[in-house]
């Protein structure tokens, strides 16, 4: 199975759902993505949720997951409705205060592509750098619907 993470910024504005629609569908369609991995954190990870929840309707093989960045023992998180499960990348001896940076480093090192919203600087743009420099056999499908 193919996955995707997706990543943006916390503020990103809610005209851009149908963006982020758009994309899913062409990962799935197109490169036969149906894992959907996005974090619980701003208005990108909102619309991101929302987006695969409605493409789930049409394609039921999709799959949403929560990333969370935290051990589940040490800060547990309920499950959004409309979610298949979570997935915690393996970060037991990661500082607290780091965990979501490399579980989001992680996810860009792991997955087949990204979709991600990114119009400026910050931890977004360098995640997204990150990703266009991973080196790997394949290449990652990068779908940047901030440009």
């Amino acid at each position: 199975m193919k996955s995707c993470f997706m990543f943006g910024h916390r503020d990103t504005p809610p005209e851009t759902q149908q963006k982020i629609i758009s994309a899913v569908e062409r990962l799935y369609l197109n490169h036969g993505v149906t894992e959907f991995y996005v974090g619980g954190y701003g208005a990108f990870d909102r619309l991101a949720g929302a987006a695969v929840k409605d493409a789930k309707r049409r394609f039921p093989e999709i799959m949403l997951y929560l990333l969370i960045s935290y051990h589940p023992a040490v800060r547990p998180v309920a499950l959004p409705e409309g979610y298949d499960g979570s997935f915690y990348p393996p970060l037991e001896n990661v500082p607290q205060r780091y965990a979501i940076v490399k579980a989001n480093q992680y996810m860009v090192n792991t997955c087949d592509a990204v979709i991600c919203y990114v119009r400026r600087p910050g931890n977004s743009k360098v995640l997204l750098t990150r990703a266009q420099n991973r080196g790997m056999k394949e290449p990652l499908i990068i779908e940047n619907i901030g440009m």
